[in-house]
């Protein structure tokens, strides 16, 4: 299914659900073709099992609509206080992803979050900025990282006090 970029496309938010659970599955598959970043989290945390953390988590959903089209075109999601977004190439540059990362800063500040946190790679300079413009701010040593195609990257941690 493709949307027509020369019509008006309506987009909202919703929580990930099971109704949508395929849906969602080719969202994921689709951003780590598009990307070789998209999972660093699960590739820098090597297959250690985290330690369970009782801070609440959330996945939302960003939904494309157009005439009988309806279909997840991004993701941002909140877990153990770590904050991700990613959105399909083709609807960058529309402002979603910074309306999907009020969303999950507002959802945080709700549940009683004190902080969120993610990694960035830092020559992403328009995620750095979108970061930086929310409050996040770097710490700790940038981190050498090679991703599992062979290819060097920086990633640089920043949080953010809510």
């Amino acid at each position: 299914m493709t949307f027509d970029m020369n019509q008006p496309i309506a987009f909202s938010l919703e929580e990930a659900s099971l109704a949508r659970a395929a849906e969602w599955q080719q969202l994921i598959q689709d951003l780590m073709v598009e990307t070789d970043t998209f999972l660093i989290a699960s590739m820098r945390d090597g297959d250690e099992i985290s330690v369970k953390n009782d801070a609440p988590a959330i996945t939302l959903l960003l939904i494309a609509e157009q005439g009988e089209q309806s279909l997840p075109v991004g993701i941002g999601s909140i877990e153990n206080e770590e904050i991700g977004v990613a959105i399909l190439k083709q609807f960058h540059g529309a402002g979603l992803g910074q309306d999907l990362m009020r969303s999950l800063l507002d959802w945080a500040k709700l549940n009683g979050l004190s902080k969120v946190w993610l990694d960035v790679q830092i020559d992403n300079d328009i995620a750095v900025h979108i970061y930086q413009k929310y409050g996040f701010l770097s710490v700790d040593e940038k981190e050498n990282f090679t991703l599992p195609n062979g290819r060097d990257t920086e990633l640089q941690r920043m949080i953010l006090e809510l």
